[in-house]
């Protein structure tokens, strides 16, 4: 028997982790047909060629462009052990359908797990708090903003073979948890029916929801849609889930019934008006740097209300799974941000505010908020913020609207001219190469917003910041990883406490 959180397992389980991976097993699990060549056993698994590692199962998956087929004999130089395919090669086990095939190899990993799992999702902060309560609960989880059915398939592979007493393939798995630690999920959709298929592999006991916002409405259309497709994964998990109070303000009576609500009260917000009572609620307030919940005041090491409430909403969730606040914020302060998730970099003449990973109006707004708090000269290189439909153009216009009063701005991309046309003062450019030319308008000792759409690599125009103004250095320095709060495996807080009250 397998005791969450204590690393013992049977040799029964480390028997079936490693039969996920061994050909022939695979071969009967996906309904496969195994070629002639003698295959290897796996280690982990592999969806994009470039990132094979010696061992790898490769999935060959058909995309937009192409088939990964295709790249077969460069995995394969790479040290694939074997492909899966739905197109033949000599050294693939040969399934009806690559992806399907993938989701099954992912719901056997999950069923094999003797640990907890935690989904997270949100049209803004996700990534953020998946990392924030990886640290708070001592677990492990995807690492960076992978969140679809090929990372969370590695990542559940890597977490049964770990469970297992087996060795996981490196780079799967983020967090300094141990086996039977909690396995926090990222999942992220933008498509009617998305959450869905990725509930059905991953199977979250506990979840968490951060906000719902104007995301990927070319696919999902309006604002409930999204609601509905983000509230999904509240409504499938059996244990604990939380929802920040924006998002707890969509969601539908019955689901609310079952959530714990994060509030961050204060003077400048306006109370959300809850559609039915939620099941508790937990309330803080912004002093500042400050968070003051659950009795204890919180110094919190990023700027910004968009951080406290990411912050309320891991202590919430954490405590709720047995982990005591205190301990839960001191291991949450020692986490490093990913790339790109408003990240602070001090450079020598200015600072930037790196929150370039992608853009929505919800955290576009969220960002400036930060930006707003800083002291005199403030510059903003904004990006266009796609996938919004036939609402973009008043978007960006009203994000122009926004950006006036600031001492430059700098809009990119085809989308971002409509931000220009609201803010005179704007300089327009097409793209992040153009934006990096004028670098020298920055004023001294500004602080730099960089934001925008993923597709725009605006990461480089950080990079190219770093360069011009470097070198840099991420505020708080704070060592990456720590060692957090041991995971206990304690009942979650009865249905009649309000949390935080």
């Amino acid at each position: 028997m397998v005791l969450v959180g204590d690393g013992r397992v049977s040799e029964a389980s480390a028997g079936s982790a490693a039969g996920l991976l061994e050909p022939a097993a695979l071969a009967r699990l996906l309904g496969g047909r195994l070629p002639e060549a003698e295959l290897t056993p796996a280690t982990g698994v592999a969806y994009d060629s470039r990132r094979v590692r010696p061992g790898d199962a490769f999935f060959a998956l058909r995309g937009s462009s192409g088939h990964g087929v295709a790249h077969a004999d460069a995995a394969l130089a790479a040290g694939a052990a074997f492909l899966v395919s739905d197109v033949p090669h000599p050294r693939a086990i040969v399934v009806d359908d690559s992806w399907r095939a993938l989701e099954a190899l992912a719901s056997a990993a999950r069923s094999l797990l003797r640990s907890p799992v935690v989904g997270v999702t949100g049209s803004a902060g996700k990534t953020t708090v998946k990392t924030l309560l990886t640290a708070a609960l001592g677990g492990r989880s995807t690492p960076g903003n992978l969140n679809t059915v090929p990372a969370l398939a590695a990542a559940l592979v890597a977490a049964a073979r770990a469970d297992a007493g087996l060795p996981p393939a490196a780079g799967d798995l983020a967090g300094d948890g141990g086996p039977g630690s909690p396995v926090v999920l990222e999942l992220g959709v933008d498509r009617p029916g998305e959450m869905d298929e990725l509930v059905a592999v991953t199977r979250p006991d506990h979840a968490v929801l951060t906000t719902v916002g104007e995301s990927h409405l070319s696919k999902l259309g309006d604002v409930e849609a999204v609601a509905r497709e983000k509230g999904a994964l509240l409504a499938a998990a059996p244990g604990v889930r939380v929802a920040g109070e924006a998002a707890a303000g969509r969601l539908p009576p019955e689901v609310l019934a079952r959530t714990h609500v994060a509030r961050l009260v204060g003077p400048e917000s306006e109370p959300v008006r809850l559609p039915a009572p939620a099941r508790g609620e937990a309330a803080g307030r912004l002093d500042g740097m400050t968070l003051r919940a659950f009795g204890t005041a919180f110094e919190l090491p990023w700027p910004g209300r968009a951080m406290a409430e990411n912050a309320l909403l891991v202590l919430t969730a954490a405590r709720l799974l047995g982990v005591e606040p205190a301990a839960a914020f001191a291991a949450v302060a020692r986490a490093r941000l990913e790339k790109g998730r408003l990240r602070r970099l001090r450079l020598r003449e200015v600072t930037v505010i790196d929150d370039s990973y992608n853009s929505n109006p919800l955290s576009a707004a969220l960002a400036l908020e930060v930006l707003g708090r800083e002291p005199r000269p403030r510059a903003a290189f904004l990006g266009d913020m796609r996938e919004l439909g036939p609402v973009s153009r008043q978007r960006h216009l009203e994000l122009g609207e926004a950006t006036r009063g600031l001492d430059l701005v700098v809009a990119i991309g085809e989308e971002a001219a409509a931000l220009a046309e609201a803010n005179p003062a704007a300089r327009h450019v097409p793209s992040w190469r153009e934006a990096a030319g004028l670098l020298d308008l920055v004023p001294p000792g500004a602080t730099v917003l960089v934001k925008g759409s993923r597709s725009l690599e605006l990461e480089r125009l950080v990079e190219a910041l770093a360069e011009r103004f470097g070198p840099a250095q991420d505020e708080p320095a704070a060592p990456a990883g720590g060692a957090g709060p041991a995971w206990r495996a304690a009942a979650p807080v009865p249905p009649a406490e309000e949390v935080g009250r």
